[in-house]
């Protein structure tokens, strides 16, 4: 364990042995921010978890075409701008499970082991976007795009998952979601009590007006259904935040107005890149502004 580690514990300890001193002073609106959690420090050690949207498909540059992690994500933008050690084991298709106890099978072959395996004591800082995954909230999309009339051609990986969508199912996946990011931040704490936790959910794909456009090949019932799936999965990731004492960086209403349909979106549309798995573009997810706003948002709330 390194020196300033040591010193942040002793003066908790030494803090803690003044509690019972000053416990009238404790109520005041100035111990209310004493007790914010202190920003990260330069060099501190960074770990990101989650699903594609935090890995980044289609955003250079690739670094792991398996995962489709890219050096452009977030989590190293973040990194990079406030000079964090970074370990980054985002990965494409993630569920809740393959954060906590399931090795993950990746579509072109191998596996990866359960994300908890980077977190260590060490932890200084913790991203999580997950859940969408769990509950089909991509894939309904996909789905459901497959079936537009004049289709573009899809890649062979993504059309075995054109399959028509499964609406109780995933109404039953977004009955335990919330327990699910729940118990992957209690396992977060359990490797890394130090650090602090982040949840960042989901960044809106989808009109709030649930009009179709060029870049949404779907009817307007359509998009209404998966904007309920999209919304009861921001709130089930707040609620989990607060269950759980993560903090919470909400992604999903940061980016409203940046939709797919929107004049800035911060999203990519129905389309598939050349060579997507090394940085083409993959259809509703973030592409490289909507990173950057997502990096951005996260520094601020760190501060």
């Amino acid at each position: 364990m390194n020196s300033s580690r040591s010193l942040k514990r002793i003066a908790t300890i030494s803090a803690s042995g003044c509690v019972a001193a000053v416990a009238a002073i404790l109520s005041s609106p100035a111990a209310a921010i004493a007790a914010a959690p202190t920003p990260v420090p330069v060099g501190a050690e960074y770990v990101a978890l989650g699903s594609s949207f935090a890995s980044g498909p289609g955003v250079p540059t690739t670094l792991d075409p398996f995962c489709a992690r890219s050096r452009g994500n977030y989590a190293h933008v973040l990194a990079s701008g406030l000079q964090l050690q970074l370990t980054d084991v985002t990965c494409g298709g993630a569920t809740s499970d393959n954060i906590v106890s399931t090795s993950q099978k990746l579509p072109i072959g191998g596996q990866r082991a359960p994300q908890i395996n980077a977190v260590t004591a060490n932890a200084d800082l913790v991203t999580i976007t997950i859940g969408g995954n769990d509950v089909n909230y991509i894939g309904d999309l996909y789905r459901n795009s497959c079936q537009a009339p004049n289709n573009a051609p899809i890649p062979a990986i993504f059309a075995s998952a054109c399959t028509p969508a499964n609406p109780a199912a995933t109404q039953g996946a977004l009955s335990v979601v919330q327990s699910k990011i729940v118990a992957t931040v209690q396992a977060v704490q359990a490797k890394a009590p130090e650090a602090r936790i982040v949840l960042v959910d989901y960044t809106t794909v989808l009109p709030q007006n649930a009009k179709p456009c060029t870049a949404l090949p779907l009817t307007t019932e359509q998009i209404k259904y998966s904007l309920d799936v999209a919304r009861q999965l921001q709130l089930a990731t707040k609620h989990a935040a607060q269950q759980s004492g993560a903090e919470l960086v909400e992604l999903s209403k940061a980016s409203r107005g940046h939709d797919v349909c929107s004049d800035d979106p911060w999203v990519t549309g129905w389309e598939f890149g050349p060579d997507f798995l090394f940085g083409g573009k993959v259809p509703y997810h973030p592409n490289a502004a909507g990173m950057q706003a997502a990096s951005d948002l996260i520094a601020a709330h760190l501060s």
